[in-house]
């Protein structure tokens, strides 16, 4: 009997373990740019991103700041502030992110994205298009 509690201790907590680590992701962090924050959060089995602050919110007429560039006419009047743009990404151990897409506002596109979760607590993500790719460093607020 003490054998199987030991047993059984031991699966749990590699379990917890796990599910910890998975969430090392969830929170707010300002992009390289210094123009807007993303918080990230658990989506069901999977992590999203959205826009949670931006440093200029509002366009020249003072009016806030919408998705003018979507290639969907029908969500160009959606503001950027609190747009969900990164969906997706999936754990998969060593800190690591994969399978997500970020969609790019000031573009008007859609890239693959990848996060990796450093020991200074910053984020190196990575956004792939066309075999063409760019990391950044975003920094944990």
């Amino acid at each position: 009997m003490k054998k199987m509690f030991y047993i059984l201790l031991f699966v749990f907590s590699g379990f917890f373990i796990y599910g910890q680590n998975a969430d090392a992701i969830v929170g707010t962090y300002l992009k390289a740019d210094g123009k807007s924050k993303v918080e990230f959060y658990k989506s069901g089995t999977t992590y999203s991103g959205k826009v949670v602050w931006l440093k200029e919110p509002n366009d020249d007429k003072g009016n806030a700041k919408k998705d003018v560039k979507n290639p969907d006419k029908s969500l160009r009047d959606r503001p950027l502030l609190g747009l969900v743009t990164i969906t997706g990404l999936k754990y998969d151990g060593e800190k690591s992110y994969t399978e997500g897409k970020a969609y790019r506002p000031a573009e008007g596109d859609e890239v693959k994205f990848k996060v990796k979760i450093m020991d200074d607590g910053t984020i190196n993500v990575t956004g792939s298009k066309y075999g063409f790719s760019k990391t950044e460093t975003w920094k944990k607020q």
